[in-house]
């Protein structure tokens, strides 16, 4: 799905991006559905969330500098979901403290 909105700032470094709710909606049944966002071909793994009744995804620094991007800039996004299994690894030393 492709669309345009504008970055969002938040604070001194929070950013996120209002989805539309067709946008959602044609990802599935989920209102909060895993998606792959790209901008300017940098793709970040992310999920919906809802924020005072928009649907929205969090737009964190790494993403903002991969894809030149900032807060008040207008920019065409690809949204798809995410069906991709998420695997955390786990540092040695915090699998260590754990035993």
């Amino acid at each position: 799905m492709r669309f345009r909105t504008t970055i969002e700032g938040a604070g001194k470094t929070a950013a996120g991006m209002k989805i539309p709710p067709e946008v959602v909606a044609a990802l599935g049944t989920s209102r909060k559905p895993a998606v792959k966002v790209t901008i300017n071909g940098y793709t970040h793994r992310s999920t919906v969330a809802t924020v005072s009744g928009a649907y929205m995804v969090g737009v964190p620094p790494v993403f903002r500098e991969g894809a030149g991007i900032g807060p008040g800039d207008d920019v065409q996004v690809d949204v798809e979901l995410d069906t991709e299994k998420r695997v955390v690894s786990v540092p040695p030393d915090l699998a260590a403290a754990f035993k």
